[in-house]
């Protein structure tokens, strides 16, 4: 569905730790946990992985160490067919996330940026190419590299897409003409002011988001309850598909290049979130980042 699409990633790469428990312990407290395990992550990482299982062509332009993490970390994104000709290993340490799930799947993560924060912006803009179909970037990187890539991308004519996390007060009118500007509901607040609780203040902070980045449309993501879209005229709630919990983390990103790659095919927005929803159903309802990324067959099942 997606194979013709050529695609790349500016992010973020991170090895990740998953440290399960029933609940998150309060200050001072000693919580015995249930589990915990190693992943391959990343938001761009993660993105890049489901873009390519998705069909898409896709290349990484990011940045890791020249130790055990980044060797693992750029091997596994070949593993699963994505381009790393844009990755340097030159950090100093590969980036790392720790990630805290409790009972119920919701996840608290912190994050070392290591080698992302160390992303050269002229190397990263010099692996867009003309030939490119879509650009993804998010916020875990340094300022100066997103702000460049997208820059590039949108005078290159590249449908881009702007995904919001993790959570900061960024500079959105540093780069202005995005196609689609896509924060959750944390995000949200960082960068309007407005927590997107009510359909009112969903609106509202649309309007914001839009009059910062210029973007064609805001998309923003709910969590369990879906989506909104602005288009600058009409706002539009998409439900999420039901799905059973498991974990939470990387759903977003899921969301993200499903919904990128739809819109990329069919330039409808509203297909492009229909589509951001089934996929991020799939990704809950398993564990890990990368490892939950679905298959555009799965995705096609979903009713």
């Amino acid at each position: 569905m997606y194979k013709k699409i050529k695609s790349a990633v500016a992010g973020s790469i991170n090895a990740d730790m998953i440290l399960s428990m029933k609940r998150v312990p309060e200050v001072g407290e000693n919580l015995t946990g249930t589990s915990y395990g190693y992943a391959n992550g990343g938001k761009g990482a993660n993105q890049a992985t489901a873009l390519s299982r998705l069909g898409a062509q896709t290349r990484m332009i990011g940045k890791v160490a020249d130790d055990e993490n980044g060797h693992r970390l750029i091997e596994n994104l070949k593993n699963n067919g994505v381009d790393v000709s844009g990755v340097s290993t030159e950090g100093t340490q590969t980036g790392l996330a720790v990630i805290i799930l409790d009972g119920e799947g919701r996840n608290r993560i912190v994050v070392y940026e290591g080698a992302n924060a160390e992303i050269n912006s002229t190397e990263a803009a010099e692996n867009i190419s003309d030939e490119l179909d879509l650009l993804l970037v998010q916020f875990e990187t340094n300022e100066n590299a997103v702000v460049e890539c997208v820059n590039t991308a949108v005078k290159k004519n590249i449908v881009t897409v702007i995904d919001c996390g993790p959570t900061k007060d960024f500079s959105l009118e540093k780069m202005q003409g995005a196609a689609i500007i896509t924060p959750n509901e944390s995000e949200t607040k960082a960068l309007t002011g407005i927590f997107p609780e009510s359909e009112t203040e969903i609106l509202d902070a649309s309007k914001i988001l839009l009059e910062r980045s210029k973007a064609k449309y805001a998309v923003i993501k709910l969590g369990e309850r879906g989506c909104s879209v602005w288009d600058g005229e009409t706002l539009r709630m998409m439900p999420a598909y039901k799905s059973k919990v498991v974990d939470t983390t990387a759903a977003g990103d899921c969301f993200t290049a499903a919904m990128a790659l739809e819109f990329v095919r069919s330039g409808d927005i509203y297909a492009a979130c229909e589509m951001g929803n089934r996929a991020g159903s799939i990704a809950v309802s398993r564990m890990g980042a990368d490892a939950s990324m679905p298959t555009a067959d799965e995705i096609k099942n979903i009713v």
